[in-house]
């Protein structure tokens, strides 16, 4: 089953098909979604890199792990990550979500260290507006594929991060965005 569910978003959706969605649910019972999502993150990641795949590449959505995390989790699988530019982009929603950190920097109170991450990383602060989120999304996917009908990939690592700033319905409308645009091969 697991294989199937890969290969499902591996090859993603076909010209005029919803984008297949890929939902993690974790508890306390059972929180081994991060592991999960992680590995399946790195399969599709070994093949984009290969270029073993319908897909361009994949968009991550970095909300509960930094982008440093992702970084290490691709090094450590042996993924090289001077090209991942090719094939990869993190949308870090995880060092500032709110963009507090930019205000007191601003302010000149407190100095924030900034963090070197080897992957190709944007920061964004916003993460209530879900509509400016699915703009950012798109416009780090363009990047990948260029002009071309080339599609990929939506990795979000945590909705319950997201669900914590907006409403359920934005969430909810967020989703739906990336299953029916033309750009997105898969959500995860």
């Amino acid at each position: 089953m697991a294989d199937s569910i890969f290969r499902s978003l591996r090859d993603g959706a076909l010209e005029g098909e919803l984008a297949p969605t890929l939902t993690i649910k974790d508890s306390i019972a059972s929180p081994f979604s991060i592991h999960i999502f992680s590995h399946i993150l790195l399969q599709l990641s070994s093949h984009f890199a290969a270029q073993k795949s319908h897909n361009t590449g994949i968009v991550i959505v970095a909300i509960s792990r930094s982008p440093s995390f992702y970084a290490d989790l691709l090094k450590n699988k042996g993924l090289e990550l001077a090209s991942s530019s090719k094939w990869i982009h993190v949308l870090d929603c995880y060092t500032d979500p709110l963009g507090w950190k930019d205000k007191t920097r601003k302010s000149g109170n407190v100095n924030v260290p900034s963090e070197q991450i080897p992957l190709d990383a944007t920061s964004y602060k916003s993460v209530k507006d879900m509509d400016k989120l699915f703009l950012a999304i798109t416009d780090l996917g363009r990047g990948l594929v260029g002009e071309n009908k080339s599609r990929f990939c939506v990795a979000i690592d945590s909705l319950s991060e997201l669900l914590r700033h907006s409403s359920l319905q934005s969430v909810a409308g967020l989703l739906s965005n990336l299953r029916s645009h033309g750009t997105f091969s898969c959500t995860i």
